[in-house]
């Protein structure tokens, strides 16, 4: 398990890449949210411990929009970048989540985060998205 802003910058660094696609605040949010699903289904444990909240655009972690508000809808520079992390398991998991994801608009993850059962029903209720919920949905479905 790392810390979630250290996966952000993780995935800010793997954006500059070979395959570099564009990576805003919404699109690194959404990224986040799969890599925690996705580390249950591989790993059986969360990538991170924080949570996320159900706003309007799917899910959002405060810790890191608090970080890259700043960048609004532009690319998140490259210099917020981190080129590795501590748990090899979770790197491993966020350079998958980059290499399937990481061609999507951030409009399209919203649109996938939005059909999926655990912001579904956070939103509906104006409740935070718990990991217990990502990890009963991820698990059951994938």
């Amino acid at each position: 398990m790392v810390d979630i802003l250290d996966a952000a910058r993780y995935l800010v660094f793997l954006s500059y890449g070979r395959k570099k696609y564009s990576l805003t605040p919404l699109k690194l949010q959404k990224l986040l949210y799969l890599a925690q699903g996705w580390s249950y289904v591989w790993d059986n444990k969360p990538a991170f411990a924080d949570d996320f909240c159900a706003w309007q655009y799917g899910p959002v972690n405060e810790r890191v929009y608090e970080a890259f508000k700043k960048y609004g809808r532009s690319e998140i520079p490259e210099m917020e970048g981190r080129d590795r992390i501590a748990d090899e398991s979770v790197e491993e998991t966020l350079e998958a989540i980059w290499l399937e994801y990481g061609k999507s608009t951030a409009y399209d993850l919203v649109e996938l985060t939005h059909s999926q059962t655990p912001w579904k029903n956070a939103y509906s209720k104006g409740i935070r998205i718990t990991n217990n919920s990502i990890q009963t949905y991820f698990q059951s479905t994938f």
